[in-house]
């Protein structure tokens, strides 16, 4: 009977170690590095233009939150957007929200494996763009 607890204990353990290791339970590091595709206008006409982009995620000094380089691809050449400052939270899954408020809009962004899909929302609510992007490797 004793081993059988010292059994169920140590597997509880080994489990719960495994889940806090598996990339399909994301956190702020699942949402790091280089992500690849594409950043689509939704209104038309505007100043707006679809675009190739890439996006590195890094981590920054406070918890729970990431810095988005983003940049788009010009004649093969990459030129920079600018960066995003952005809250992660965790879906308690294979997911993880990025939030990233601007002075004219809201990215929302959602990494599940992969995949980095968003959208920015103008202040009053109209859906401005479509992102849609890969993990670089």
């Amino acid at each position: 009977m004793r081993t059988h607890g010292l059994c169920v204990g140590l597997a509880s353990v080994l489990a719960l170690g495994a889940k806090a290791q598996d990339p399909a339970h994301a956190d702020a590091a699942s949402t790091l590095g280089t992500w690849r595709g594409t950043s689509l206008c939704l209104v038309r006409p505007s100043s707006c233009n679809d675009e190739v982009v890439v996006y590195r995620i890094t981590r920054l000094n406070v918890k729970d939150s990431v810095a988005i380089d983003a940049r788009k691809i010009v004649r093969g050449q990459e030129e920079e957007m600018g960066v995003l400052e952005c809250g992660v939270a965790s879906g308690g899954s294979a997911d993880a929200s990025l939030t990233c408020a601007m002075r004219n809009g809201v990215w929302r962004f959602t990494v599940r494996r992969d995949s980095l899909v968003g959208e920015l929302r103008l202040p009053d609510s109209t859906k401005f763009r479509d992102v849609r992007t890969a993990r670089a490797r």
